[in-house]
């Protein structure tokens, strides 16, 4: 599917227009004009329909940073996608930032407490602990301890839960 936005000059004297890639904005910028005649300069760039609605709004695209969208990120999709996301939103990061870390996030499909779950079996964490006494181990506290000290992130893309943190 092919995203579609929307150009919204801040004169209010123009009408905004409609574009799928960044060639086609150039284009349409360049020869836009307002009611008087004079060259239209400044637009809000509004996501309108297609995929990465969330992204668009996390990396908070704008006039200055469009280019950048359409060659870096309009068309992530996967884990790419989710790591993006988690970066922007959960991390700040900026735009920039972004590109740079995506290499630094690691992902896990499921819940806080599944993740917790599995992380316990990998590390034997419990193996230590002698066996009668494992029956009191509270996963579900553990995982929700994790999340509230900022170990992992728990986030849903798409209806999808996924545990997000930095490797």
């Amino acid at each position: 599917m092919t995203n579609i936005y929307h150009a919204t000059p801040y004169d209010i004297s123009a009408i905004g227009f409609y574009f799928k890639t960044y060639d086609e904005y150039i284009k349409k910028a360049n020869s836009h004009r307002n009611a008087h005649g004079s060259p239209v300069e400044e637009y809000e760039i509004q996501f309108i329909d297609g995929e990465n609605y969330k992204l668009f709004e996390a990396l908070s695209i704008n006039q200055a940073n469009l280019k950048q969208w359409f060659e870096d990120f309009e068309s992530l999709d996967g884990e790419d996608l989710i790591k993006a996301l988690y970066l922007a939103n959960d991390l700040h990061c900026s735009i920039d930032e972004v590109l740079g870390h995506m290499d630094d996030v690691c992902l896990f499909e499921g819940s806080a407490l599944e993740y917790a779950e599995q992380f316990i079996e990998d590390t034997g964490m419990l193996d230590e602990m002698p066996e009668n006494l494992r029956f009191y181990f509270d996963t579900e506290a553990f995982a929700r301890d994790l999340i509230i000290g900022g170990d992992i992130t728990e986030i849903e893309v798409n209806g999808v839960k996924y545990i997000a943190w930095g490797c």
